[in-house]
């Protein structure tokens, strides 16, 4: 029996003027696209903020980054601010060794007062 292809599957939350836009699945080279066409909609939706959460992304391949990156782009031109939230394993180590990690700004973690 083969496996269906997998696909990227999006979910966006909006609150005020942040967004949270939550990745999951494949963001590869047949869908990278929809991640751009989703992060311009926002900005040009009034987004200040931009979250995007990827720790159910099992897997991201150079057109997926440079998606990311293209987002990023907009999100300047927009006057948004783009933030990478909780990334999987997978993606981290591909933002590493593309040299992209440090070039990204990332949501700080949230605290937890005890």
């Amino acid at each position: 029996m083969n496996k269906p292809p997998a696909r990227l599957e999006m979910r966006r939350e909006r609150t005020g003027d942040d967004a949270v836009l939550w990745l999951s699945g494949e963001l590869d080279m047949a869908c990278a696209g929809q991640l751009e066409t989703a992060i311009g909609e926002l900005c040009a939706d009034g987004c200040v903020r931009l979250v995007v959460e990827m720790a159910k992304l099992d897997f991201m391949d150079s057109t997926g980054l440079r998606s990311l990156l293209v987002g990023r782009e907009l999100c300047q031109v927009g006057g948004c601010e783009l933030l990478i939230g909780t990334v999987s394993p997978q993606v981290a180590r591909l933002l590493e060794v593309s040299g992209v990690s440090g070039q990204m700004a990332w949501r700080e973690p949230e605290r937890t007062d005890s």
